[in-house]
């Protein structure tokens, strides 16, 4: 699961209105839409913006694995 589609599940499951982090971010709601259904690309600024509006870290959105070498 990528980004985008850990934030739209984070918003679906916490019932926030999309309208609500436009607002907030002013990020236009098309554009939000096409990020959040993985049609666009989020670029950085965006990402921090909507991590802001969610009060999260970019940190809570991603997942680091780390490889041992045999």
């Amino acid at each position: 699961m990528n980004v985008q589609s850990r934030i739209s599940a984070y918003i679906r499951q916490m019932g926030i209105k999309q309208t609500v982090i436009c607002e907030k971010t002013g990020i236009p709601k098309d554009a939000l839409c096409g990020m959040l259904n993985n049609k666009r690309k989020m670029s950085a600024d965006e990402y921090e913006l909507i991590c802001r509006a969610l009060e999260k870290t970019p940190n809570d959105f991603t997942t680091v694995e780390v490889r041992s070498e045999p």
